[in-house]
């Protein structure tokens, strides 16, 4: 049965497009993903930029099975959060921290549809309901 992980590798390469957020507004984003470990899973290194070139958003994620779990599933390190987030696949092309009402629930939406990656960041605060906060369309270039 194919995964999302097999999915994400076989959409490998440089992607770019544009988004709006809730705080940010318009920006551009790039996104490149690599194969990792022949495919056991991938990284995408994704960077949104401010129409004055200054970036809002700069993250390196790696997409593989958990190895206790055996679920995909996404590990993001970013600028705007300390530390290392897990993410486990919550839906078909959503991945959720699951956390809710006792600290911030992060949820993140990877979508390929032939050559185009919709990704999305939602999070809510404590007791908050979960929002979409960011979304970027991005195109496959090479």
């Amino acid at each position: 049965m194919e995964t999302i992980i097999d999915q994400v590798v076989r959409a490998a390469g440089h992607y770019e497009g544009r988004g709006d957020g809730i705080e940010s507004g318009p920006f551009g984003g790039v996104v490149d993903i690599r194969p990792l470990l022949g495919g056991r899973g991938a990284e995408l290194t994704y960077t949104a930029t401010a129409p004055d070139g200054s970036v809002l958003h700069e993250e390196h994620t790696v997409l593989a099975l958990d190895m206790w779990s055996g679920e995909p599933t996404l590990y993001v390190l970013c600028a705007e959060l300390e530390g290392l987030g897990e993410l486990l696949q919550a839906s078909e092309t959503t991945f959720s921290n699951g956390r809710g009402v006792d600290s911030l629930q992060l949820q993140i939406e990877l979508r390929l549809d032939g050559d185009v990656l919709h990704y999305a960041w939602s999070w809510g605060a404590p007791g908050d309901d979960v929002v979409e906060r960011t979304r970027v369309a991005l195109t496959r270039t090479r």
